[in-house]
């Protein structure tokens, strides 16, 4: 456990902490004394270190000072603009006990040693599953989510003024997809090929990807005779500048885009001009598009891991942790509970409601495999190069044979 010498704390001082946390994330309740006094001799504090962004680290601070009134262990919250470079290059005794980040730093975090496997317990229950799922890699549990990120079908109030009941609704009210410009975008339309069943990787029973293709058999081939039978609906010339205009002109009701355009839909049709919907499926399985998700990673070098891990859990992963940590950054939450106490900021709440069958996307190396050949084929499938099923089963032969190297 680490000691931090240069910082000294009176009990009086632990009293007036706890005195100003939150209740909610407390585990019981902590009666400062009343004999205490701040002219008693100071006391070296044990402390915990967390490093986080600068929008993070103030969602944090109700949550540490429980954990502090609760435990007498300070929790330390350090702001750091590079968080990833600078904890892959930290020397192990300056090394922080907890670090925040996304999910897809696993890759490298775990090849490395840094990071340590955490265990949940019943908390993963108040969340959506694919943000646990998100930080479950190679069948262990390297984390604990708080925000989640993913598209949505949004469409203006004009075209679309209430969820869609089926894809062709959508499709009716005009959908559009930005295909950067004809290389494709196997991002945005993987919604679409997950309601065929079709996955990019397996995944094994603990949630974790593996590095066999999910989209070589059945259902894949049954999602590349789809888009060949439907490749009107795609065009190929579209961007995203294009596709703003078709909306602005009303040639589109509806587009498959992130919380990232939500500002804009806000500007150009304002507040309640638009929304943003769960994807319809084309395929008759759930439509789970790609997430982002961030959370809390335990550090393999933490001096104190079974404190370190009790604030992640007990406090970060309370519903007044993750309530805070959505006030403070403004990301959509991944607690249930969270979520639905967002319900007054539309594009978090919006988007996260959009995202409750969403998949992680995959950290592992293979995904690296993927991209050029999976989006080159939707093209070509859509642009009626060859026989569908053709096209398909090249893609997978030269993907496998990437990820073999």
């Amino acid at each position: 456990m680490k000691i931090k010498k240069s910082r000294l704390i009176t009990v009086g001082a632990i009293a007036a902490a706890s005195a100003l946390v939150l209740s909610a994330c407390a585990t019981e309740d902590v009666e400062p004394s009343a004999t205490a006094s701040a002219t008693q001799a100071p006391v070296e504090q044990e402390v915990i270190t967390v490093w986080a962004d600068e929008a993070e680290v103030p969602g944090l601070k109700a949550a540490a000072l429980q954990f502090e009134a609760d435990t007498g262990i300070l929790v330390e919250l350090v702001v750091k603009e590079a968080v990833r470079d600078d904890f892959t290059a930290a020397p192990a005794a300056e090394s922080p006990d907890v670090v925040l980040g996304a999910h897809d730093w696993q890759g490298l975090l775990v090849s490395t040693g840094l990071i340590a496997p955490l265990e949940l317990g019943g908390r993963a229950d108040g969340f959506i599953t694919g943000s646990i799922n998100a930080f479950n890699y190679d069948g262990q549990q390297y984390g604990l989510p708080y925000a989640q990120e993913n598209v949505a079908l949004v469409c203006t109030e004009t075209a679309m003024p209430t969820a869609p009941a089926t894809f062709q609704d959508a499709i009716d009210a005009g959908l559009a997809i930005s295909m950067n410009d004809g290389v494709g975008d196997p991002y945005h339309m993987y919604a679409l090929q997950t309601s065929f069943g079709a996955t990019v990787f397996e995944i094994d029973e603990a949630g974790s990807y593996t590095s066999t293709l999910g989209m070589d058999n059945a259902a894949g081939y049954s999602f590349a005779s789809w888009l060949s039978d439907n490749s009107d609906i795609f065009d190929l010339s579209n961007n995203t500048d294009i596709v703003k205009g078709q909306l602005i002109s009303g040639d589109k009701g509806c587009w498959i885009t992130g919380p990232w355009s939500g500002v804009w839909f806000t500007e150009t049709f304002g507040e309640d001009g638009w929304n943003a919907f769960e994807i319809p499926s084309a395929g008759g399985e759930p439509a789970a598009q790609f997430s982002g998700v961030r959370g809390a990673m335990l550090s393999a070098n933490s001096d104190n891991p079974v404190a370190a891990a009790k604030f992640i859990v007990d406090y970060l992963g309370s519903e007044a942790g993750q309530t805070a940590m959505f006030s403070a950054a403004g990301r959509s939450p991944a607690n249930l509970a969270a979520l639905k106490a967002a319900g007054d900021t539309k594009i978090p709440s919006q988007f996260g409601a959009a995202g409750i069958n969403a998949m992680p996307m995959p950290a592992i190396p293979a995904m690296n495999s993927v991209w050029s050949f999976w989006g080159s084929t939707q093209v070509s499938i859509i642009k009626g190069d060859g026989d569908s099923a053709t096209l398909w089963q090249k893609m997978c032969e030269d993907i496998n044979a990437a990820i073999v190297g």
